[in-house]
């Protein structure tokens, strides 16, 4: 097969979110304006024009300017902003016309539209991704055997790349009737690139494509969004699994503090609220991180319905059937469902994350409860406790008061009843008689009244005293 082709061209299509950065500010249109700048000294930035609230799905961004280059003969190309739904786009072409001037020419020129790998974007989180597309007229009476197109294509691809990682062959069929062979595995989602190469062999091939060409820019454009969408959910799914394996760590620690059984201490119980708080904001990120992963589902959902929708569009507009455009259709039955597929797995494994949470703030919170109960029951007992001997205390100290005062009042009494006569009494008693004669009246006297006070006060106090 010659390495010959005719009339190569390059088109590149970019999205990006609009989010925060819309209007002329949006990282896109410096990426526009670097890759016109290897072309013309033309910039899209100064004359965009952006509409305020439109309904339309699709928004031209230029409306009033032409923005087409012509650089070192025959090399020429355009380059068309737009707005479509919450993103902005732009397709440019760079590429040799169809008047004669490129025919025959060796693959090799494909070079001259990438200058320093221009056309490869590295972009910013909200970057949606891009697609190339190199087209090239083949020699007529050209075999379009896909087998033997590969090599050809292949170098289309490596012209285009220069080198630079270029993306693995990944399938070849036919699109409105001339060979097409994509590049870009899905399986490498972290780094990948998306181009087509389709050599023309058919000038209706040609008609159709210039008849479709908004509906392919639109189609690639929610066919990004899936891709975008399908490699956010795999940071989500790291994100995820990381938490799972922290959670399953702490249940592991958990049901080994658990099997001690043994009776908390403060400082213990302590720890066990502080893992139930730590188990809360846990459970909120992860919730978080499963939402999003939800969220990536629904966008693959959306973009896969308006991707299947287009299709129809594009077959009824050539009035052709979804097996001419197999390489395109391929996506909407192969690829997109996989992603979805493998999202609704991940689903599936880690909510089993949200239970065991569950179950374990269920746990704790079970054990607290049951260890703040017991502490409480403590403590009441120990206050009981606290107030009974106090309240011992107080009836003791009352008890010892009323004895003294009694004691006290009958010792006063005492002396001042005559215990003069009472002395003389025991005084002419013959058997009292030697006491009563060693002791002068007032000693008697007192010493009755301490006997007689100390007498009442015991039987007071006997009489009051706390009972066990």
């Amino acid at each position: 097969m010659s390495d010959k082709i005719s009339a190569p061209n390059v088109y590149l299509y970019a999205f990006q979110l609009q989010n925060d950065s819309k209007g002329s500010n949006n990282p896109l249109w410096k990426h526009c304006d670097k890759i016109l700048a290897n072309f013309t000294e033309e910039r899209v930035t100064p004359d965009l024009v952006f509409p305020q609230n439109s309904p339309s799905y699709r928004e031209d961004l230029l409306p009033n300017v032409l923005l087409e280059f012509n650089i070192n003969q025959p090399i020429e190309g355009f380059a068309q902003p737009l707005e479509i739904q919450d993103s902005y786009a732009f397709c440019l072409n760079i590429g040799c016309p169809e008047d004669g001037t490129a025919d025959n020419v060796d693959v090799d020129l494909i070079q001259q539209f990438n200058p320093n790998q221009v056309l490869l974007i590295n972009g910013d989180d909200n970057f949606l991704g891009q697609t190339l597309l190199i087209t090239a007229w083949l020699p007529e009476n050209s075999s379009d055997n896909l087998d033997s197109l590969k090599p050809l294509a292949d170098k289309c691809r490596d012209a285009l790349f220069q080198g630079d990682s270029p993306p693995v062959f990944y399938r070849s069929s036919k699109l409105f009737g001339s060979p097409i062979f994509e590049y870009g595995s899905i399986s490498d989602i972290a780094n990948y690139r998306h181009l087509f190469v389709w050599l023309l062999c058919d000038k209706q091939t040609d008609a159709d494509f210039n008849t479709c060409q908004e509906e392919i820019f639109n189609l690639l454009f929610h066919r990004n969004k899936i891709i975008k969408a399908f490699q956010d959910s795999r940071q989500i799914y790291r994100e995820l699994d990381r938490e799972y394996r922290i959670i399953e760590k702490n249940m592991e620690i958990l049901q080994q503090q658990f099997a001690q059984g043994t009776v908390l201490t403060l400082p213990q119980l302590q720890e066990f609220q502080e893992q139930l708080k730590q188990l809360f904001c846990k459970a909120v990120t992860y919730t978080r991180l499963l939402r999003k992963l939800e969220d990536f589902d629904n966008t693959i959902a959306i973009n896969l319905y308006n991707y299947s929708d287009l299709l129809q569009k594009i077959c009824v507009r050539i009035e052709s059937d979804e097996e001419e455009l197999s390489i395109l259709n391929r996506f909407r039955i192969k690829s997109a469902p996989y992603m979805r597929s493998q999202i609704a797995g991940d689903l599936g494994y880690f909510r089993h994350g949200t239970g065991l949470i569950e179950q374990a703030i269920a746990s704790i919170r079970g054990i607290v409860e049951i260890e703040q109960a017991r502490s409480d029951r403590t403590n009441q007992i120990e206050l009981r406790n606290s107030e009974q001997q106090e309240k011992n205390r107080d009836d003791r100290l009352e008890s010892t008061i009323q004895a003294i005062g009694v004691g006290l009042a009958a010792g006063g009494i005492a002396a001042s009843s005559g215990t003069d006569k009472f002395f003389e009494t025991l005084k002419n008693n013959p058997a009292t008689a030697p006491v009563t004669t060693v002791l002068h009246p007032f000693v008697f006297s007192f010493l009755l009244s301490c006997a007689i006070a100390l007498g009442s006060a015991a039987i007071v106090w006997w009489r009051t005293r706390p009972k066990k």
